[in-house]
């Protein structure tokens, strides 16, 4: 992967917590990964995906990544709302007929928030198969609301092979094939797969009570599949988290990746450290906000996080059913990462000259007693408060003569007018309707 920033992250050592997180939890196989904006950092891999047969696991090594696949998912479900073809606030009922739930919009099944019950009302887990098509639409008639649509944050799987079903009868091809057409195969993800690949790692179950694994059975979810179904590596799954993060807009758009970021429901309602944005988790730490996901299917664990602002991608899979944290271990990776101050790889180069039109908007202004800099950098007009420069940074782009719109930072897409007299001096700015002014009023 390439970096697009002109920026090396700094390397990040996983390799001592990969090793100790191995040992405690008693993990036939460990792999933490991490990268930033597009550039692998650090890898580590500790144990067996075989232990039969005495398999070393690699960096290539396939997982089951479990409920990381409704991430892929998500994207289809809004891919398909940008472009018009469904709405996220209609209801059920306007593309499934015959369900229990028809009320629910799809937007509360996106981010768990629609009421239905946790798994689809058959029997999977003793014959280790999912429904078929018709399994599956003859279930929705018999499902459960636990609560309102919308009155709070309840994890539904059933709610995503709803979604995969409503894809199906909109653009009359399933949404795995979609999947494979549209994210996969554009992003180069040649290793993810809805089956198991070639010298897949191999699921355990560690026995509670002596240092022996037992085998776990792949089940195949079938018509649920788009809800926990694929395999994939740590490599890919850095290359899907830095298309999360924003950085490959022509497969996943800039708006879709905004819809997955915004939080839509508190699951923490008493902290307020942990929520639900449109397929992706959204965890509040101290320095930053985290998104991503975890997987959990007989005989492996994964988790997957991201850091936005910065594309720090972590990754952790392991080939075991319980006992360790990947959620959280891929979170304080990704926090890490995205901590740590990147070196830079290539000299800085002064620009030639700024736009004429700028000559009066750069430097100091004030507003309710709050000055403001506005700066000119290589990708535009630039504005941050002085008294917190490295959080308020707003960047601008020009619409028309002294018309500019904030277009990522503080108060995003709000208008910035500049005031001028009859002899074309700047006299003052407008912002969000505010006037600023060269001196404190």
């Amino acid at each position: 992967m390439d970096s697009n920033d002109g920026l090396s992250g700094a390397r990040i050592d996983i390799g001592e917590i990969a090793i100790r997180e191995q040992w405690r939890c008693r993990l036939p196989s460990l792999v933490v990964a991490a990268a930033r904006d597009g550039a692998d950092l650090d890898s580590t891999v500790v144990g067996l995906a075989n232990v039969e047969d005495g398999v070393d696991a690699e960096t290539g090594t396939a997982y089951r990544i479990g409920s990381i696949t409704k991430t892929f998912t998500a994207v289809i479900v809004l891919t398909l709302a940008e472009r018009g073809e469904l709405g996220l606030d209609a209801p059920v009922g306007a593309y499934l007929s015959g369900t229990s739930f028809g009320d629910v919009p799809l937007r509360y099944l996106l981010a768990h928030s629609g009421g239905l019950q946790r798994e689809v009302p058959v029997d999977m887990w003793e014959s280790m198969r999912g429904p078929d098509r018709a399994e599956l639409r003859a279930a929705f008639g018999k499902v459960e609301l636990v609560d309102g649509p919308g009155a709070r944050w309840h994890y539904s799987n059933l709610g995503y092979a709803v979604l995969g079903q409503i894809v199906e009868d909109v653009t009359g091809t399933s949404c795995a094939e979609l999947i494979d057409t549209q994210l996969l195969s554009p992003l180069g993800l040649t290793s993810t797969s809805w089956v198991r690949p070639p010298a897949a790692a191999v699921g355990y179950r560690v026995d509670p009570y002596a240092d022996i694994v037992h085998r776990e059975p792949d089940m195949d979810q079938a018509s649920v599949g788009v809800a926990g179904q694929l395999w994939s590596t740590a490599d890919d799954l850095l290359a899907w988290g830095h298309a999360l993060a924003g950085g490959s807009p022509d497969v996943v758009s800039p708006r879709v990746v905004d819809a997955m970021h915004t939080l839509q429901v508190m699951v923490d309602r008493r902290g307020w450290t942990s929520g639900w944005g449109l397929g992706l988790i959204l965890d509040r730490r101290p320095s930053c906000i985290l998104a991503g996901h975890t997987g959990a299917m007989p005989g492996f664990l994964s988790g997957l996080s991201i850091e936005r602002e910065s594309r720090s991608v972590a990754v952790v899979l392991t080939n075991v059913t319980r006992g360790a944290a990947v959620g959280r271990l891929a979170a304080d990776v990704a926090e890490r990462v995205a901590a740590a101050r990147p070196e830079p790889k290539s000299p800085w180069r002064p620009s030639a000259a700024y736009p004429a039109e700028l000559r009066g908007v750069l430097g100091r202004w004030w507003s309710e007693a709050d000055e403001t800099v506005f700066t000119w950098r290589t990708d535009g007009l630039h504005a941050y408060l002085a008294s917190a420069p490295e959080t308020s940074d707003t960047r601008f782009g020009q619409e028309a003569a002294d018309t500019y719109r904030a277009v990522a930072g503080r108060m995003t897409g709000e208008r910035l007018l500049v005031r001028r007299d009859r002899d074309g001096n700047v006299v003052g700015l407008e912002w969000a309707t505010y006037p600023f002014t060269r001196s404190p009023r």
